[in-house]
């Protein structure tokens, strides 16, 4: 009978100890899928985010080139505000693509210095637009502070993204 019951307990132990492996094998499982799940949206977002950027400095140039064409009076004011608001509906559409993303958690303040510096670029391009219309220097000196606002909040945000990579 005692060989019985040590081989009864022996059986029990080596039973809970495989339980317990199987448990823990089975909670690695699920932080790896889950370590996964985060690197998956993780990508995604730096994907979705590295695109915005893109697509920002293209809209960016294209205004830049237009202002251009106008400085060597190839536009009059009146062709240049009107190819501002164009642009400046071009920005409306890129904050709200910035503002539809769900970055994890640790990005959140990255993507709002970037949506920060949209606000800040198509506000300057507003004031701009105002200044070829009045040629109030007052306007103008505004529009620069804004843009080089825009940029501070633009090279934040690039600065936190890379460091939380």
């Amino acid at each position: 009978m005692r060989l019985r019951n040590a081989l009864s307990k022996k059986r029990a132990k080596t039973f809970i100890v495989i339980g317990i492996i199987v448990a823990l094998a089975f909670a690695g499982i699920y932080l790896a899928s889950l370590s996964s799940s985060q690197i998956t949206e993780e990508k995604q977002f730096l994907e979705n985010y590295y695109s915005l950027v893109d697509a920002t400095t293209g809209v960016t140039e294209n205004y830049h080139k237009e202002i251009g064409k106008w400085e060597r009076d190839q536009y009059d004011d009146h062709e240049l505000v009107e190819i501002t608001n164009s642009f400046l509906s071009e920005y409306d559409l890129l904050v709200d693509r910035a503002s539809s993303f769900r970055p994890p958690p640790k990005y959140q303040e990255a993507l709002e210095l970037y949506i920060k510096s949209l606000n800040s670029e198509r506000a300057s391009y507003a004031v701009f637009r105002d200044f070829v219309e009045t040629d109030d220097p007052k306007l103008n000196e505004t529009s620069i502070d804004l843009l080089s606002n825009a940029t501070k909040y633009e090279l934040k945000s690039f600065n936190l993204i890379n460091t939380l990579r």
